[in-house]
């Protein structure tokens, strides 16, 4: 593998783990439309007799992510910046004002792969971080021909909770 094919590959590990840690089903489409993975919680019902049934939910979160390493971004610091294609803004803001939005998501190594993973008889680690990214309310395109810089703030860092709080600030209760 290339080391931009690993860098891609770690950050998608990266979101799945989140997912799952909350019970979440990971979905990758088959084919590249500008969503790279969907995240759908699970709902359960009991039948008549019982029995517990586990269902998809009617309601996904769609991801586009992207990875980099440090020199990828600039710290500015309470945002870091980072350019991203026109073409993925242009599908960031045209899926804004959907109930349920798409996401950037960008990873940021410390290091290039394999240095960004560890193992010990403790612990799995990934260094790095997380930032999730919406176009402000109102975002026109973007008429750029290339790229465009968009600015993350620090407080956006994806964490443990992420997927859970996402879909409530969105306002689905889980």
């Amino acid at each position: 593998m290339t080391e931009d094919q690993q860098k891609e590959a770690i950050s998608r590990e990266f979101l799945r783990l989140l997912a799952y840690n909350h019970g979440f089903k990971v979905i990758e489409p088959p084919q590249d439309h500008g969503v790279d993975m969907m995240v759908c919680p699970i709902t359960k019902r009991v039948e008549p007799s019982g029995k517990i049934r586990f269902l998809d939910s009617q309601f996904m979160l769609h991801f586009q992510l992207k990875s980099t390493t440090l020199t990828g971004i600039v710290d500015a610091g309470d945002d870091i910046k980072f350019d991203l294609e026109v073409k993925n803004y242009n599908d960031l803001v045209f899926r804004r004002e959907e109930p349920l939005p798409l996401h950037l998501v960008v990873v940021v190594l410390d290091s290039n792969p394999p240095a960004c993973v560890s193992v010990d008889e403790e612990a799995l680690s990934l260094a790095g971080k997380a930032y999730w990214y919406l176009p402000v309310e109102g975002a026109e395109p973007t008429k750029n021909t290339s790229q465009i810089r968009i600015t993350i703030p620090k407080a956006n860092q994806l964490g443990i909770g992420f997927m859970r709080e996402r879909f409530e600030d969105l306002g689905f209760e889980l």
